[in-house]
C-alpha cells in the first residue's frame, strides 16, 4: 500500500471548491478531488481533500466551476479532422450556396500551383442554397489545370472536377465498384458525384501523405480535441500500416496528448489475426480496439440501406447501398469474433442494422462469448423490432446526438415524420437497458461534446425545429453517454469514465454547471481546464 511518504514523491494536485460531478453512484457529487501521479487518489469534502493531499501538492481553486471526468470521444477520424482543418471548409456556415463553394475553390486555386490537388470538406447539399450537389462543370470554371475534390459532411460521397477524373481514370466506360456508385448525366458522362466506394478511385489518384503529414495532422486533433474537454478518443478506422505507424510515433513523441483506442479495419484482420493481437493490446495511452467494419452509407446522402424508400429523392426506388452482402458481412464478422475481437460496425439504416444483427447473432451462436460488446456505429434509423434484438444481443449503439442540429432538418425531409420518430431515439434506447455511447464522427459533425449534450437534452434541429422531444434525455443521463458509456464501450470502466479513488486522473473543468443551464446553452459554456492523466493538456 502507498503511503503518504511515497505519495508525496510524485506530482499531485488538490482541486477545491469544485462542483465535482463523479459519475460514480456511491457519490455522485463532492466538493474537491485530489490527485497523485497518473491516478485519482481521493474524492470529498474541500477539509478532506487538504487533508489528504501529499505534502507539496499543487492546490487549484475552481471557485465554484464543475469538474466532470473527461470526455471519451467513442467515435471519430482524428487524421482526417486534423487533414480537413488545412483543406476548404465547404460547410455551414462557412458556406451556405455552391457558388460560395466555387468561389473559395477559385481562392485556393489561385494559390495553389497548377496540377497540385484542391481539396475541400463539409458541405450539405440539404442546407445549400441550390439544394442540389456541385457539379464538375461548376469546379472546371473556375479551376481548369488543378484537379478538386470536395467531400459531402458525410465522407460518403465527394465531388470531383474534370481534371480530377481524369486522374482517376474515370470514363464513360468505368464500372461501379461494390458498394458505390459513379453518378451519371443522361448522356452516360460523370457528373463528378461519387458515392461511397467510388469516391476509392479518385483517393487513389492523390498523392499519398507522408508520416510527417499524418502526425501534423494529429497535433491539430488532439489540441482541438483538449480543447473541449476530451481526453480520450476512439479513432474510427486505421486501414494502413503508415497511419498506425503514424499514431505510434506521435505516442513516442509526446504529440498524442489524448488516450487512443485505434478501431482497426478489416483488410489488417489478417495480419493482426496471424500475429495473435487481439482488442485491447498496448497501454492507457494507445491501444488496439475493435475491427471496424462498413455495412452501408450515409443518411444525409441517402445512400444508407433502408427498408423504404427515400422521400425527396431523385431516384423514387432508391433504398441506399450495402457496402458488402449479407454472406460476405457474415464472414467477416465471424472472422473477427472467432479470433476474439470486439466488432464495430457502421450501420445507419433499417435494413443495414437487421443486417448486422444478423452476422452478431450467427457469430455468437457459433462460438458463444459472455462479453462480446460488439458495436453498431451511428445506428441511426430503428424500429422497435430491431431495438428488442439489441437488447437480447448486448449490442451497444455508439450514436451522435449533435447530428440532430447538424442533419435533422435534412433527415426530416429524407424519411417524414413516421420513421423519424426513431431515427437516433435516445431515450427510447436507455429506457430498454441499453448502454447508449455517444461520440461526434467529427470531422462529419462538429466535435465538442457539450454541443452533443446539448441537441441530446434540446432535441432541436438547425432551423429551430422541434425533432422528437420525447426523445430527449437529461443532462446527468447525456453526461453518462459521453463518459461512463464511452469508457465501457472500449472495455476500459474499471479506469476511466467516473472520479473515484483508482481510477486515471482524466478530469474536465466547465465554467458552469450543466445541469443549471438551459438547454439551449449548454454548448456555450467554457471549458477552462482539461487533464490527462494528472497533466494539464488545456487551459484556457
Amino acid at each position: 500500500m502507498a503511503t503518504q511518504s511515497s505519495l508525496a514523491a510524485l506530482p499531485s494536485a488538490v482541486y477545491l471548491n469544485a462542483t465535482v460531478l463523479t459519475m460514480d453512484p456511491d457519490r455522485p457529487v463532492a466538493e474537491a478531488v485530489v490527485t497523485v501521479g497518473d491516478r485519482i487518489a481521493f474524492v470529498g469534502s474541500n477539509a478532506e481533500a487538504r487533508r489528504f493531499a501529499p505534502p507539496g501538492a499543487r492546490a487549484l481553486d475552481l471557485a465554484g466551476q464543475t469538474l466532470i471526468p473527461g470526455f471519451n470521444e467513442a467515435h471519430n477520424h482524428m487524421i482526417t479532422f486534423g487533414q480537413a482543418l488545412a483543406q476548404i471548409d465547404a460547410g455551414h456556415p462557412a458556406v451556405g450556396s455552391i457558388a460560395e463553394i466555387v468561389r473559395a475553390v477559385a481562392e485556393r486555386a489561385a494559390t495553389t500551383p497548377a496540377g497540385e490537388w484542391v481539396r475541400g470538406r463539409g458541405y450539405d447539399d440539404n442546407k445549400l442554397a441550390e439544394r442540389r450537389h456541385p457539379h464538375r462543370a461548376d469546379f472546371d470554371a473556375v479551376a481548369p489545370a488543378h484537379p478538386v475534390l470536395i467531400t459531402n459532411a458525410s465522407g460518403h460521397l465527394s465531388v470531383a472536377n474534370g481534371a480530377a477524373l481524369r486522374r482517376a481514370g474515370i470514363g464513360p466506360d468505368t464500372p461501379d465498384p461494390q458498394g458505390g456508385r459513379i453518378v451519371r448525366d443522361e448522356h452516360g458522362e460523370a457528373t463528378g458525384l461519387l458515392l461511397e466506394t467510388a469516391q476509392q478511385l479518385v483517393y487513389d489518384a492523390i498523392p499519398p501523405a507522408t508520416a510527417a503529414d499524418l502526425r501534423e495532422a494529429l497535433r491539430r486533433c488532439c489540441a482541438a480535441y483538449a480543447a473541449a474537454g476530451i481526453t480520450s478518443s476512439q479513432n474510427a478506422g486505421s486501414s494502413t500500416p503508415l497511419e498506425i505507424a503514424a499514431f505510434q510515433e506521435a505516442r513516442a513523441a509526446g504529440e498524442l496528448t489524448l488516450r487512443t483506442n485505434l478501431m482497426i479495419r478489416e483488410n489488417l484482420l489478417p495480419h493482426l489475426a496471424d500475429l495473435g493481437l487481439r482488442g485491447g493490446f498496448g497501454d492507457d495511452r494507445l491501444r488496439i480496439g475493435p475491427i471496424k467494419l462498413f455495412s452501408d452509407g450515409s443518411l444525409i446522402g441517402r445512400t444508407a440501406a433502408v427498408s423504404a424508400p427515400f422521400l425527396a429523392d431523385p431516384r423514387p426506388d432508391n433504398l441506399g447501398l450495402e457496402m458488402m452482402p449479407q454472406a460476405e458481412l457474415d464472414d467477416v464478422v465471424w472472422r473477427a469474433h472467432r479470433a476474439g475481437f470486439q466488432v464495430a460496425t457502421h450501420a445507419i439504416g433499417d435494413r443495414a442494422i437487421a443486417m448486422v444483427l444478423d452476422a452478431y447473432e450467427r457469430a455468437i451462436e457459433r462460438a458463444p462469448r459472455a462479453d462480446h460488446r460488439h458495436r453498431i456505429e451511428h445506428c441511426g434509423i430503428l424500429r422497435p423490432d430491431l431495438i428488442a434484438r439489441i437488447v437480447r444481443l448486448g449490442v451497444i449503439p455508439v450514436s451522435q446526438p449533435i447530428f440532430v442540429s447538424e442533419y435533422g432538418d435534412g433527415f426530416r425531409r429524407h424519411l417524414g415524420e413516421g420513421r423519424l420518430a426513431l431515427t437516433y431515439p435516445f431515450r427510447s434506447l436507455l429506457d430498454a437497458g441499453i448502454g447508449l455511447t455517444f461520440s461526434s464522427d467529427c470531422p462529419v459533425s462538429a466535435f465538442e461534446p457539450l454541443k452533443g449534450i446539448r441537441d441530446a437534452v434540446f432535441e432541436r434541429t438547425g432551423s429551430g425545429a422541434p425533432y422528437v422531444p420525447g426523445e430527449a434525455l437529461t443532462v446527468e443521463e447525456a453526461l453518462h453517454c459521453y463518459t461512463v458509456a464511452g469508457a465501457r464501450a472500449s472495455f476500459e470502466e474499471d479506469r476511466k469514465g467516473r472520479l473515484r479513488p483508482g481510477m486515471l486522473a482524466d478530469l474536465t473543468v466547465l465554467a458552469r454547471d450543466p445541469r443549471a443551464v438551459e438547454p439551449a446553452a449548454l454548448a456555450d459554456i467554457p471549458v477552462t481546464l482539461t487533464v490527462r492523466g494528472g497533466e494539464t493538456i488545456h487551459e484556457a
